[in-house]
């Protein structure tokens, strides 16, 4: 599988995810000896885009498009109506792009975890509106997995995923901005580039896309009386001895470490990306022109 790293221009979708930073992993093409020196740059349409999925060399162009829909409450929606959640907008987006019906399976939930080791319960709901750490990603790709019987009939991945790793609450009242790097850089990291490597290797026909987060608070959100008593309860479980907050501060405080965890995420989730991108470069390299071929690879 060919894979690059850029900014993928869905048009109006990406509105649909949170106007959030978007990255793509290829389709699956024979491989070119240009593709191991060169990166394309420049941004490509959302029709280019999408031809992508529509001419793939094993691909039968009549059938209909199978999106497959991993991670937390980003994806999931949570408290919308079917027909305003992110993952129903790309289908009819796509549908629309691409003249063929496209049918959804998600198995994103709210408060998705990446990693099981750091859910605090094993308690599990059949409703997705639940906030709880399980299943995990990892689990919602086995059930994913259980369901297409062959990953190789998913021909896109939409997946979100590691904020709740961090604990948000943790991120919000962090005492300065080094802490959320810190937090942000363990949890959407390396894990996810642990995932990026199972899904790519599940499902290797897909197109992957990996949504960013946004800011919980920014400098537009009201500073009444009922938000600031929000900001500061996020703070009743600070340390003995530390000092106190006033509401003010407790919701000043939350408006950066909130701006420093939209930067800090999509940062980090686009190094995940790229040098998952490098691995599976280097890797079909290795396998086409040998080894001594793919260590020229940047």
């Amino acid at each position: 599988m060919t894979t690059f790293t850029h900014k993928l221009n869905l048009s109006a979708a990406c509105l649909v995810l949170l106007a959030t930073t978007v990255f793509c992993q290829e389709p699956q093409r024979p491989l070119r000896l240009g593709d191991a020196v060169t990166q394309p740059t420049a941004k490509r349409s959302a029709t280019e885009d999408t031809q992508r999925l529509e001419t793939a060399d094993d691909r039968n162009t009549t059938r209909p498009l199978n999106m497959l829909v991993l991670g937390d409450v980003i994806l999931w929606g949570q408290g919308l109506k079917t027909e305003n959640k992110p993952s129903h907008h790309v289908k009819l987006w796509l549908e629309m792009q691409t003249g063929r019906p496209v049918i959804e399976r998600i198995e994103a939930h709210s408060g998705a975890m990446i990693e099981s080791t750091l859910a605090t319960a094993d308690c599990t709901s059949t409703n997705p509106e639940v906030n709880l750490a399980l299943p995990t990603v990892h689990d919602e790709i086995d059930r994913a997995l259980r369901f297409y019987g062959d990953g190789s009939r998913v021909d896109l991945v939409l997946v979100s995923g590691c904020a709740n790793d961090t604990y948000v609450q943790n991120l919000l009242t962090a005492s300065n901005t080094e802490e959320v790097d810190e937090m942000t850089d363990a949890k959407c990291g390396i894990p996810m580039e642990n995932l990026l490597r199972r899904i790519i290797a599940s499902f290797p026909a897909a197109q992957v896309i990996v949504t960013g987060y946004y800011p919980s608070f920014s400098e537009d959100t009201r500073s009444d009386f009922i938000v600031k008593a929000l900001a500061r309860s996020f703070f009743k479980s600070q340390r003995e001895g530390t000092q106190k907050i006033t509401s003010k501060e407790a919701l000043d405080r939350i408006k950066i470490n909130s701006k420093r965890w939209y930067e800090a995420s999509n940062k980090t989730l686009a190094e995940a990306v790229g040098k998952t991108n490098a691995e599976v470069i280097t890797t079909i390299l290795k396998s086409t022109f040998g080894a001594k071929i793919a260590t020229t690879v940047p």
